[in-house]
């Protein structure tokens, strides 16, 4: 009996060595910032599409704002990165190419706005979760800082998406 006590024992101990850590679910500074550096450079090049052709003023001047607000937005990004010796893939800083649902719509500026308000929703939620899960408290400052211009990115779509229906 004692043998047998002993080797379920020693067996417990293994498979508690043997279990594979689980990554922190902090969403790690260097994955949030991949992400965000995309979404950043996504939003400028529908920005620029909306810029050449768009019909409407205020999809237009949307347009204008998120060229303006997300490349800013990047340059700190990257600068943040840089600061925290995290190095960024080529794809989350090389640029995106036009969006060929944008490029091909029948109704730009009605894709255009559906796709700004979606998206701004999902980037909104997604800094709303970093600023309170983050451990990185340089990137948690930057995220915090961002958020009320994203918030107000996203009213000021919504608003146009209402006038739109």
């Amino acid at each position: 009996m004692k043998k047998l006590i002993i080797i379920i024992a020693l067996c417990n101990g293994l498979a508690a060595h043997a279990q594979i850590p689980q990554p922190d679910p902090d969403t790690t500074a260097k994955h949030f910032l991949i992400v965000a550096s995309i979404k950043n450079l996504q939003e400028v090049s529908a920005g620029e599409q909306a810029v050449q052709k768009a019909k409407r003023p205020d999809v237009k001047s949307f347009g204008q704002m998120m060229v303006k607000d997300h490349g800013q937005a990047e340059q700190e990004l990257l600068q943040l990165a840089k600061s925290r010796s995290i190095s960024l893939p080529p794809a989350a800083t090389g640029g995106t190419k036009s969006d060929p649902l944008l490029a091909n719509a029948r109704n730009f500026d009605s894709a255009f706005v559906h796709a700004m308000s979606a998206g701004h929703g999902n980037t909104v939620q997604m800094f709303e979760n970093y600023a309170t899960t983050g451990k990185d408290p340089l990137v948690k400052a930057w995220v915090q800082k961002m958020l009320p211009t994203l918030k107000m990115h996203l009213e000021h779509i919504k608003t146009i998406e209402k006038q739109l229906k």
